[in-house]
Formats: structure tokens, sequence, C-alpha cells
């Protein structure tokens, strides 16, 4: 058996901090879901499990219901072999109000199924021979809820036991309340052949003993911090379970550190950035650490100068001045600067001792203001 495992597409997207470019994101996302689809087809998977969050929230337009529809009648018509079976995540939840009330999903034919049963259902395929087991993410979920995998039990007659949960694995760096937790463990007893996880985004589970279960991730970029994964296909055998990761995006998505002190000019930090230049690439890039004294960057100029070298380019400055060693040598006290530098010292020094730390911090951007000045610097 061969199945093409796809969660959290999230069609539609509001595409915060893409700008003008947000439309255009819009239509990669859902270009990225169509060459999921055909994956599918092209590997001839019997099954196509989507694990939630197809849609971004349950107020799309028509335009993203009409497109996704589309795409699966179109799939189902391509490979008549083929099932999609559907649970909403908790962005498209299933109640009052859900996009999967919407009559497009009933045209869809028998060959789709739309997970609806709060305490979770079954569907037994003959050909192949499986049981898919499913649990729809519900709009009143409350967090004491029962936990959804452990609603569901494999059938003994079935070849292959499959269950689709849309949730969080306990992990050190989520606590949020946002969906149904849980463990490894809990996935390690739960006596399916496989486990379609849908939520996290980029989240690698480790201690399920002989149950695999995989997060695909978002087919596409979907934000500044969201890196694209990708479409699993499973493949189920005698032998066991083997599972690869095709990517079907068209983004990049890049993050950088660029550590401060590393900068003498503006023109040193679009070097470092243009590094990773690209017409597909969206750069999430950050400036931390301390900034040599003298050294004003004008970190909004150089974003907008050099936007056209990629997708989508996001620059935050979380750079800081720290405090000054004074070299004689180099600042003597009978020059401007040296005096100006030595009085500046002694208001942060005097700012600090006393516990104003926002005074000591503007204190150490005033001074290194004015060194920048007396060296030469502009404002512009």
């Amino acid at each position: 058996m061969k199945l093409l495992h796809l969660a959290d597409v999230h069609l539609g997207v509001k595409a915060v901090g893409f700008g003008d470019r947000a439309d255009d994101l819009r239509r990669r996302i859902q270009a990225a879901f169509e060459r999921a689809l055909s994956v599918a087809g092209e590997r001839a998977c019997d099954v196509v499990l989507i694990a939630g969050d197809l849609f971004d929230s349950n107020r799309v337009g028509d335009r993203t219901l009409h497109a996704a529809t589309k795409a699966l009648a179109d799939f189902l018509a391509a490979a008549p072999q083929a099932h999609v079976l559907l649970i909403p995540g908790n962005h498209d939840c299933l109640g009052d109000g859900s996009i999967y009330h919407a009559a497009e999903f009933t045209r869809l034919g028998e060959r789709f199924h739309l997970f609806t049963e709060p305490a979770g259902e079954t569907v037994r395929l003959d050909n192949p021979d499986a049981a898919i087991h499913a649990v729809p993410f519900m709009c009143n979920f409350k967090q004491l809820d029962i936990n959804p995998l452990a609603a569901l039990s494999p059938l003994p007659e079935a070849k292959h036991n499959i269950a689709m949960v849309h949730v969080g694995v306990t992990a050190p760096h989520w606590d949020a309340q946002d969906a149904p937790q849980v463990t490894c463990e809990e996935i390690a007893a739960c006596g399916m052949d496989y486990v379609a996880l849908g939520h996290f985004h980029n989240f690698t589970l480790e201690k399920t003993g002989s149950v695999v279960a995989r997060y695909p991730g978002p087919p596409e970029v979907i934000g500044l911090g969201e890196a694209a994964g990708g479409a699993i296909v499973v493949e189920l055998t005698e032998a066991g379970v083997a599972t690869e990761l095709v990517r079907v995006s068209s983004l990049e998505l890049k993050q950088l550190q660029i550590m401060a002190a590393e900068l003498d000019s503006e023109g040193a930090l679009a070097d470092k950035l243009l590094e990773h230049a690209g017409a597909n690439v969206v750069l999430r890039a950050e400036i931390a650490g301390v900034l040599p004294l003298g050294v004003r960057l004008e970190t909004d100029e150089v974003a907008e100068e050099l936007s056209d070298r990629f997708y989508r380019l996001s620059l935050d400055d979380a750079s800081a001045y720290g405090a000054v060693e004074l070299d004689e040598g180099d600042y003597p006290e009978r020059l401007v600067t040296g005096k100006f530098m030595r009085m500046m010292q002694e208001r942060i020094e005097a700012a600090r001792a006393s516990g104003d730390e926002r005074g000591a911090r503007i204190g150490a951007e005033a001074l290194n203001l004015g060194v920048h000045l007396l060296q030469g610097g502009d404002l512009q």
C-alpha cells in the first residue's frame, strides 16, 4: 500500500509580512498543493491523507475554496484508484461556520471522505486492504478533552491500520494550549502501523517504538518564520513502513543571524545579506550583539535597497551599544572626541549606578551617535 501524507497547507494564508507579495504567496501555496497531488498520481498512491489545516481559516474566500476543491476533483478524476481522506485542523476546525459545510465537498464523490465524528471514526478500504482511523479537530476543543489518539483502535482484520490526528506531541519547545497533546510513548502504544500527524510545522519524532509517525510540514513557505516541509510518500509492506519527504515548494526560507561586531558600515551589512540573495529566497535576518563604536546603521534603508534581490527580505535590528574602553592613544582627552566620550561614559556609569537602565541605554546610543558625527558621519 502506498499513500501520500499532507498537512498544514494553509490555503488562503494572510501572509503577514509579505506586503505586495501576499497574493503571489497565496498562489504559490495553491500551486504547491497541486504539485503534491501530482506526486500522489505519479507515485500511484492509493490514498491521500490531509491531516488538518488544509485552509488557513474558516473564513477564506470563495476563490480559495473553489481552487482547493477543483484540485481535489481533478486528482480523483485522474487517479481512479485513489481515495482522499481529510480531517479539519485547528485553523479550519469543524463546527458552526466551518468551511467544510460548503456544498463543494459533497460533490467530490465516494472516494473523498471528510471525518466529522468528534469521538473518532474508521474508514475501511477493500483495495488496498486498510483501515484509516481519524478524529476531526472540533471548534469547541478544550485542552482537557480526551486524547484523540486514545480514541482510535486498530482493526485486527485489516492488513494496514493508519491513524490521522491533528495534535501536538509533547516537547520542551511547546506548551501551547491550541491543540490536544500526545506523547511519543502514547504513539508507540497505539497499535497503528503509521500515524499521519498535523499541527507542528517542523518537528521530528523520536522513540515511537515500532509505530512510524510523521509531520510533513507545510508544502510551501507560509510565513517569515515558516519553512516549507513537503509531501510524505509512505509505503507499507510486509517488511515495514518506509517514508520519503518530497519537496514541492517554490520558495526557500533562510534565517540568518549577523553579529553586530562584524559590521563597520552599511555596506558590510549589505554584503552579508547579499551572500544569501535569490529570486525565490525568503530571508529573515537579525543583527545581534554590540555595534562597534561610531557605527550607525539605517537598516530600513538597507532592506529597502536590497528588496528586489530577494522574494522577501525581513531585517530585524536587535543590536545594542555597549560599554567603551577608552584608549588614551586613540582618543586623547585633549581632543573633542575624547572629552565627549569621557563625559558620556560618566553619565552612563551614573545611570547604571542608580539603577536607571533606560538612561544608561539612551546614553550609550548618544555616545555612539556622537562619535559617529564627530568622525565625519551624517544622519542620512
